[in-house]
């Protein structure tokens, strides 16, 4: 288990627009097509970004602030994406008014999708974009080469990170999923008092979820699920997880397989992503393989 605190990392500046700064809160391993990174987002000033898309899949929160993501399509604060892999979004423009610089803030986790092509984090995607901008540089969502070749960001440093051309899979849906929790009732739970649920949806064949968890105070609940990684943002309230404080913004990941106890003290809220593992063509048939009769 790991819970961090919302003060513990250092904004970063490395969206390539420059307009954005990251906390990354927490990362998961770069090999892995089940790698991940859940991180918060700040915007500094106006964020614009042509109509594109990623072979990856993500969930955006706004917490302050609506999003603009094309067509007329916007993500209001406290409402939830759901971006799948593939599916082209934007033109995306947002200018920071009428908030300040710095006051827009949302949540995203980013991981790699279904179709098992993983996802490339921070660390890597930083280090490719520092070797990428000795032979051009980026611009927007794009990448110039000196040579006047111009290719899309994310292509560029996938090819140069694997020697090999990005590919996207074909989207599980056309665009983005917005949900509105303010739209589903809270269902209590029969088998723990006190604790009450919205879910949210569950997409793909992998199974991907996303819930809010209401604590109400002194409520108990033992968190786990035996074949999924769970990842928990605290959205309000406060308590504690195996005696680990939890505060507004804490984030929190419980591995397969693992638990943690956690305890409401103020009325608790939770938005709660479960990812099960992604399975691999090459996976899904040797499994195939090992349960055919002999």
């Amino acid at each position: 288990m790991r819970v961090v605190s919302i003060e513990t990392p250092t904004w970063e500046k490395d969206h390539p627009t420059g307009s954005l700064a990251f906390k990354y809160l927490l990362t998961g391993e770069e090999s892995s097509p089940d790698n991940f990174v859940l991180l918060l987002a700040r915007q500094d000033k106006r964020f614009t970004t042509e109509r594109h898309r990623h072979n990856f899949d993500q969930f955006r929160f706004p917490i302050r602030g609506d999003m603009n993501v094309g067509e007329g399509l916007r993500l209001r604060e406290g409402q939830l994406g759901y971006f799948t892999e593939g599916a082209p979004y934007g033109p995306q423009d947002d200018p920071v008014e009428p908030l300040e610089p710095g006051e827009r803030l949302h949540l995203t986790l980013q991981f790699g999708g279904a179709s098992g092509y993983g996802y490339l984090g921070p660390k890597r995607l930083r280090a490719c974009r520092d070797e990428l901008r000795r032979e051009g540089e980026f611009v927007d969502v794009f990448y110039r080469r000196r040579d006047g070749k111009t290719q899309n960001g994310l292509d560029a440093v996938w090819q140069h990170a694997f020697g090999t051309k990005l590919e996207y899979p074909r989207p599980r849906y056309p665009s983005p999923i917005i949900m509105d929790p303010k739209s589903f009732r809270w269902i209590s739970d029969p088998d723990a008092p006190g604790i009450e649920r919205k879910h949210l949806g569950t997409f793909t064949e992998r199974g991907v979820w996303a819930e809010i968890l209401r604590l109400h105070p002194g409520a108990t609940l033992t968190s786990s699920h035996l074949n999924a990684r769970q990842f928990l943002f605290v959205l309000a309230g406060s308590g504690t997880i195996d005696g680990a404080e939890l505060t507004l913004h804490s984030a929190i990941q419980l591995d397969p397989g693992k638990q943690g106890c956690i305890v409401g003290k103020e009325m608790l809220e939770l938005l709660v992503f479960g990812l099960p593992p992604v399975v691999t063509a090459e996976l899904a048939a040797s499994t195939k393989a090992m349960m055919q009769p002999a």
